[in-house]
């Protein structure tokens, strides 16, 4: 008698041995993953800090930017702390002392794109955010005595000149482009970041780095929310809209997304390959932005062009070197 395409409960056994076959080489395919998996993963994270600028602005209309970063970061952390919940007791001292003071770094740099965007079009902010793939070499010079190569040089220079043309440095004041000067500084701050990180990443998993981070950071910018608000009432008052809702669970998502998708696709990609990935931040921020309705106008395009230009330019000898 010909049996039926069903199973039965008699192949129950044998339905269990095919899923553990398929668990198998889902874990084998992970652990070796080609060249396809790693990059879609970094670029799928630099998808989500490009999208972040205008979720950010739009934000900033409800609440201000000490109350956002701490309620980003504060969700974020719960979030990580749900996923790694076995394991948070095991993290050792040393990786919280380091979290710390990265976390301290990464507050500052948030904080002040966070400001920055409130008078700056978020797809100006993501060109000017990108510059801390050139300042990188510079700053790690300047602390580690480590003389960047002529392609710093050159990368460099090509950032300056399209930071000129998109905003226009040396007409800025006090009273006109604070933002984009907030946003520079900003920059400074994540190149700091990745300086440290470069330091600390061989001494602690990439999980729990993670987590302590988003930790401090949660801190940090609560202590620096109570005390905004207790010196400066004229700050924008927090209104629990659904905008401001759906944007702090999206801004906080994509923060957990996009630390573990870095985590893991950064085992399998160079620092040269990864950098020239974390470029695309500023063309998906133009790109949502442009979408959104915002208006760079021919000389934003060409300085923001410039500025990935720069970028490519600074990396392109580690580039070359991991082919």
């Amino acid at each position: 008698m010909k049996r039926s395409g069903r199973r039965s409960l008699s192949d129950g056994p044998v339905i269990q041995r095919e899923a553990i076959q398929v668990l198998k080489e889902l874990k084998s395919s992970l652990a070796n993953p080609g060249p396809v998996l790693p990059f879609l993963a970094l670029v799928a994270a630099t998808g989500f800090w490009g999208s972040s600028f205008l979720t950010v602005a739009e934000a900033l209309s409800d609440t201000d930017p000490f109350t956002l970063v701490f309620l980003r970061f504060a969700l974020g952390t719960l979030v990580l702390a749900v996923i790694l919940r076995k394991t948070l007791r095991s993290i050792p001292l040393r990786t919280w002392k380091m979290g710390a003071v990265s976390g301290l770094v990464i507050y500052g740099s948030y904080l002040f794109n966070c400001a920055g965007l409130m008078t700056t079009m978020s797809s100006m902010a993501g060109f000017l955010t990108a510059l801390y793939v050139p300042i990188t070499p510079f700053l790690f010079w300047l602390i580690a005595g480590k003389r960047p190569d002529i392609f710093a040089f050159l990368g460099s220079g090509t950032a300056f000149l399209g930071l000129v043309l998109l905003a226009d440095p040396f007409a800025l004041s006090p009273e006109t482009g604070l933002g984009e000067w907030m946003i520079i500084l900003s920059a400074f701050l994540s190149a700091l970041e990745i300086i440290l990180m470069g330091r600390f990443a061989p001494f602690c998993r990439a999980a729990e780095i993670c987590f302590t981070q988003l930790f401090f950071v949660s801190l940090y910018s609560g202590a620096g929310s109570l005390a905004a608000h207790w010196t400066m009432p004229s700050l924008t008052p927090t209104v629990l809209s659904t905008g401001l809702i759906l944007a702090v669970l999206w801004l906080a998502t994509i923060l957990s997304c996009a630390q573990f998708l870095l985590a893991w696709g950064q085992k399998f990609v160079t620092p040269a390959q990864a950098a020239v990935i974390f470029s695309l931040e500023s063309v998906f921020a133009a790109i949502i932005g442009w979408l959104a309705g915002e208006r760079l106008g021919f000389w934003g395009f060409a300085g923001g062009g410039l500025i990935v230009a720069g970028i490519l330019l600074t990396e392109w000898k580690r580039l070359l070197s991991s082919k």
